[in-house]
């Protein structure tokens, strides 16, 4: 046997140009991009609605010589916001950091847990309480051409069943109600990873780009959907999450599901300005930027000498404004 071996000569260290860590793209998530951000001072405040319903009246009468023309008015009411505030820790001890080799870099992989984290609970927040049924003015779920569903009503045959599926015509369809009941044309389209994925193949999106662009799925970019469907934006939700407790197998779900959303958001917010829904940063408490987040150390010296916590905080509050201003798709692929 040779002398020496192969393990006498090395001694197995950590690898320092190396390590693996699943941190999601910051582009997988939608939530702070559907909404316009409105940053606020203060935790809780009103703001104004002025009547749709008054605004969009048809009052106007002939008038004759000498009268007083016909009088109008619009009512005027309020609404509030309340941001909540999120937090989540992660301390580090002294033993932990005199013992970590260089490449583990503990507070930078701690300060992007936190962040991931909070981003996760962000989308997830903005998905169940806005990309579901029973909160804009129209809902439409998904359903098999076998089981009765017809493309422009409320249940659209599925969007991954090539054959029967029509979204041109219940994307059309959804423009034309949210025209008809405020006055505007959608802007914005929100599809779950799955409605995106059924999309790109569709025989009828393929048709449509085959004369500018070679008739392949891999072409289809959420711009050129947009595009197709006249809208100003695709925002697609790749987000995902980690649904099984500390302990338990590893059970992965995306966040947005198999739904889409066909809405107007302001580009800006503004006075006098309509929109699906406002986002409220609570910047007065954060203090360092307008997303309502942040992270900082705090010395907790009482859990042992020189233990630091890294704390993540986020505070927000999310509103639909304008539930007329949004058809929701649920289900609509398989």
């Amino acid at each position: 046997m040779p002398q020496p071996t192969v393990s006498d000569v090395h001694i197995s260290a950590a690898l320092t140009q190396i390590a693996t860590a699943y941190f999601q793209d910051e582009d997988s998530y939608i939530a702070d991009k559907v909404f316009p951000p409105v940053p606020v001072q203060h935790q809780t405040d009103q703001y104004f609605v002025w009547s749709k319903a008054d605004l969009l009246r048809d009052e106007a009468q002939q008038r004759s010589d000498a009268t007083e023309s016909a009088g109008t008015g619009v009512n005027l009411t309020t609404a509030s916001y309340a941001a909540k505030v999120w937090g989540l820790h992660q301390d580090i001890g002294t033993q932990i950091r005199a013992n970590a080799d260089a490449s583990v870099e503990l507070d930078v992989v701690s300060t992007r847990m936190l962040m991931q984290k909070m981003m996760i609970r962000r989308d997830r927040f903005w998905a169940t309480t806005f990309f579901t049924t029973s909160v804009w003015a129209t809902d439409n779920t998904g359903t098999s051409a076998a089981g009765g569903g017809s493309p422009g009503g409320t249940t659209p045959v599925f969007w991954d069943d090539d054959a029967n599926g029509d979204p041109f015509t219940d994307i059309a369809t959804a423009q034309t109600t949210i025209l008809t009941n405020t006055g505007y044309m959608p802007n914005t389209l929100v599809l779950g990873w799955p409605v995106y994925q059924a999309l790109r193949k569709h025989p009828l999106i393929i048709d449509r780009i085959k004369y500018t662009n070679p008739a392949f799925a891999g072409t289809v970019t959420p711009a050129l959907l947009a595009q197709a469907f006249d809208v100003n934006r695709v925002l697609v939700s790749k987000a995902m999450f980690n649904s099984a407790a500390e302990g338990v197998t590893f059970a992965g779900s995306l966040i947005a599901g198999k739904n889409a959303l066909l809405c107007y958001t302001a580009p800006a917010p503004g006075l006098m300005v309509p929109t699906a829904g406002y986002t409220f940063p609570w910047a007065g408490f954060t203090g360092i930027n307008t997303l309502g987040i942040r992270v900082s150390q705090v010395p907790m010296n009482w859990l042992g000498l020189g233990t630091i916590r890294n704390e993540c905080e986020m505070s927000f509050d999310m509103k639909a404004v304008g539930t007329d201003l949004g058809v929701f798709f649920s289900g609509i692929t398989q």
